[in-house]
């Protein structure tokens, strides 16, 4: 996401850097004298008239008459001054600050019509080590076609600045991001020699390494996941990989430890419990204990506040197409305006029947929330791929338009073509 904005930005201000100047700075006026050469040539022959009067070639009536000769020809061929001016000195400020206003204002718009916000605004329910969230190869192409021209500057300008780590973690960061972690992983190493108190690094870089070595954890990705818990016990990407790695060799006592810890730290409110519930009670099950992670505090319930609530179920015909990991998508979109979605959250597979809460506070955008909306369609749609846009073969379900406050359930009983 912080890339995404990085590149937009950056090129709306080369954009405007090269429209702005030439409108803001007036040329420069340039006067050209057509007549100087002329005057020159007669003034040298002044001057040569005035030296003959001296050295006695000329009398004194010779040279008044020469004299007013060479006057009546200088006035004939020369005249008064001929200045030729090219240029405009007036800046044209107000068409300056329309281009300042507007072209923002346009790229922002056009991405909304055109582009897909949803996909860079919505926070991943976990480290996905998976694979499941690769995007369409045609794409993951487009993006990548996009932002590799930019990566390969920001690489070579890196190269000849080898001690920049924050420089190598925005490179390596932004290779995952267009699903290159083989490239990323290079990145990493280099920034981690650099930055060594990091643990956010050192666990997207356990992350992109798992990614490379076929989604495995054990060995060295395992050794920069431990790394990060000493610096941070309770950092939550470095906890969720632990626990994976531990659950992956069968360790069941430490992952249970590792997602117990992560449980205790989360907010009654996070996404991420769900997920940590289900892979708990998977732990303890395996295990051979009978201690189930449902004794946490239930969740304050969020019914009370002001928008929509209910349940999102699967018709029974399509249940045996689901896999437990899919992400389900489940948002209000007005009936008129933007097709942006104004509320969303975001569950999978495996917590399905799912009780739904769609406010204000679960807007994509502080000015487009679900409270401004007269009548709104509520959409719930697993996603095979992960990504927020439908594909064919999504299922999904959609209401009727209804009200922006009150209780609706959905039933995901439709495949996307």
């Amino acid at each position: 996401m912080l890339v995404f904005w990085i590149v937009a930005i950056v090129l709306v201000l080369v954009m405007l850097g090269l429209l702005l100047p030439p409108l803001l700075r007036p040329n420069a006026v340039v006067r050209n004298d057509a007549n100087a050469e002329k005057r020159a040539i007669f003034r040298q022959q002044f001057e040569e008239l005035e030296q003959d009067k001296i050295n006695g070639v000329l009398d004194a009536s010779q040279y008044e008459v020469a004299k007013m000769e060479l006057e009546r020809r200088l006035l004939d061929e020369v005249g008064g001054e001929a200045l030729a001016s090219t240029g405009n000195g007036k800046p044209d400020r107000r068409l300056a600050f329309i281009l300042l206003v507007l072209m923002p204002l346009f790229a922002v718009l056009l991405y909304l019509k055109l582009g897909s916000p949803i996909s860079i605004t919505i926070p991943a329910v976990a480290p996905d080590t998976s694979g499941s969230s690769e995007l369409p190869a045609a794409e993951h192409s487009a993006m990548a076609g996009d932002i590799e021209p930019l990566l390969a500057l920001l690489k070579k300008k890196l190269e000849s600045k080898p001690n920049d780590g924050a420089g190598w973690a925005l490179l390596a960061r932004s290779y995952v991001e267009i699903r290159q972690h083989a490239e990323a992983v290079p990145a990493y190493e280099k920034a981690v020699k650099i930055i060594q108190d990091d643990p956010q690094l050192l666990a997207d870089y356990a992350d992109a390494l798992a990614v490379v070595n076929g989604h495995k954890l054990e060995g060295k990705p395992e050794e920069l996941v431990n790394q990060a818990l000493k610096l941070d016990p309770h950092h939550p990407k470095a906890l969720m990989l632990a626990a994976t790695a531990a659950f992956d060799r069968k360790d069941y006592k430490h992952a249970i430890t590792y997602w117990e810890r992560l449980q205790q730290d989360l907010p009654a409110d996070s996404e991420l419990l769900p997920e940590v519930k289900a892979s708990l009670d998977e732990a303890h099950a395996l295990s051979g204990d009978n201690v189930s992670s449902s004794k946490i505090e239930p969740k304050p319930s969020v019914a009370s506040v002001p928008g929509l609530s209910g349940m999102v179920r699967v018709a029974p015909a399509l249940s045996s197409k689901l896999d437990p990991a899919a992400t389900v998508f489940i948002f209000a979109r007005a009936t008129q305006g933007p097709p942006m979605p104004l509320a969303i959250v975001r569950t999978t597979v495996r917590e399905l029947p799912y009780a739904y809460h769609l406010d204000d506070s679960s807007a994509l955008m502080p000015s487009l929330k679900l409270s401004q909306a007269s009548e709104v369609v509520l959409v719930a749609r697993i996603s095979k791929t992960g990504d927020a846009k439908a594909q064919s073969g999504d299922l999904q379900g959609i209401s009727a338009a209804v009200k922006p406050n009150g209780v609706m359930d959905i039933e995901i009983n439709q495949v996307v073509p």
